[in-house]
Parts: structure tokens; C-alpha cells; sequence
């Protein structure tokens, strides 16, 4: 062998393992920012890079609403400290992405819909069909808010005007007990859905009243 060739083989094999070091440390900080370091609400949270993520396909209640700080504890408990993975990813006018979020082969979107914490916002994605069943799933089994937000009796006799949001527009209507739908109507708590205790107090809340009234 030429005296030159042994230094060179140390020199290519050095190179060699500095490539692959670096390839390694580069991979695990491309991971890394993928690291779920905050959980915003039920259907929100933030990575180490700072994007901040929703769930596709699922709307969770605000925090301030009924089942709403379940819901941020459940997806808390699912992906907090995890490395997730994001597909179908489209960005929001403000920034925020949306995106299928997976942990392996664990569906995140899926389980919580599955356990109740949300209701689908029908954005087109691959899971639309699978989340919509999960959806009246939970809703059957009365799990998640359809168990405990749900209400159709007052807390308070003098608090029986009901605040009734209509999904397909969002107009908000509320309902004396002299209007003539007010038994039919039961008030989902975790979408904004409220009791009044007067008109007035409905009206400020952006609230008018029904036309069957």
C-alpha cells in the first residue's frame, strides 16, 4: 500500500462518520421540531418550530365554553411532549395550519371525535367520512360533551330562556316558554349555546328572538 493511502482512508472514513454525525443530529432536530410543546384547546396546539397546528376536520368547544377544558385535557394527555406527524396540511388565512395529526399509527383527529370532545367542520380531508361516523358515534353513546353539555331543564326556574344557535347560518335565536317550538329545543352548551335569564340579558348576547314567538 503507498505510504499516502493509509491517511487518505482515515481521512475519507473521518469525513464519512462528521457526514453522518451531522445527518443524525440534523434529523433529530427536523424531529424535534415537530415536539407538541403547547396544547392551546381542544383542537389546537403549538410545536417547538412555533407553528401552531388545529386538528382537520374537528371543532372542539373553547375552553370558556362547556367541555372545554376537558377537551384540552384529553388531547393534552394524547400529545403533549410527543413528536406528531402532520399530513393534508393546508395553512389558515392567519398562519395557523390545519392538518391530520398522528402519533405512529395512532389517529389523533379520530380519537377525539371518538370520545366526544368535538364535532366535524366537514373540511374536505381523506377522514372526512371516518370522522363524521365517529361523530354520531360519540353523539349515540352520549360520550364527550354530547353527555354533559347537553341540556333541556334550567339550573334556575327564573333562567328558562333559551339561547338557541342555528349551525347552518349562526344566527342566534332565543326562546321564551310562550313560543311555540320552546320543549322541542335542547341547548348544546359546548357550541355556544346558552340559558338567559331576560330578554335583555339575550339581546346582549347578540341573540333575537324566535319568529314562533
Amino acid at each position: 500500500m503507498p505510504k499516502f493511502a493509509l491517511p487518505l482512508v482515515l481521512l475519507i472514513s473521518l469525513i464519512a462518520l462528521i457526514s453522518l454525525t451531522f445527518n443524525v443530529k440534523q434529523a433529530q432536530k427536523d424531529q424535534n421540531q415537530n415536539k407538541v410543546v403547547k396544547v392551546v384547546d381542544g383542537d389546537t396546539f403549538q410545536l417547538a418550530s412555533g407553528k401552531r397546528v388545529r386538528l382537520m376536520g374537528v371543532d372542539s368547544p373553547e375552553y370558556k365554553n362547556c367541555g372545554g377544558a376537558e377537551a384540552k385535557k384529553f388531547l393534552s394527555d394524547l400529545i403533549l411532549d410527543e413528536n406528531v406527524h402532520l399530513s393534508e396540511e393546508v395553512t389558515e388565512a392567519y398562519g395557523r395550519s390545519l392538518a391530520i395529526v398522528s402519533l405512529g399509527d395512532f389517529f389523533v383527529n379520530g380519537a377525539v371525535m371518538k370520545e366526544g370532545w368535538g364535532r366535524p367542520d366537514y373540511r374536505k380531508n381523506s377522514f372526512r367520512d371516518e370522522l363524521t361516523v365517529d361523530y354520531h358515534q360519540a353523539q349515540t353513546e352520549k360520550k364527550g360533551v354530547w353527555g354533559k353539555c347537553i341540556s333541556s331543564t334550567p339550573l334556575k326556574k327564573s333562567c328558562a330562556i333559551k339561547g338557541n344557535i342555528d349551525f347552518q347560518t349562526y344566527d342566534k335565536f332565543y326562546h321564551l316558554q310562550s313560543c311555540r317550538h320552546y320543549n322541542q329545543i335542547v341547548l348544546n352548551l359546548a357550541y355556544g349555546e346558552k340559558w338567559f335569564c331576560s330578554e335583555d340579558e339575550a339581546v346582549k348576547a347578540g341573540f333575537i328572538k324566535t319568529r314562533s314567538c
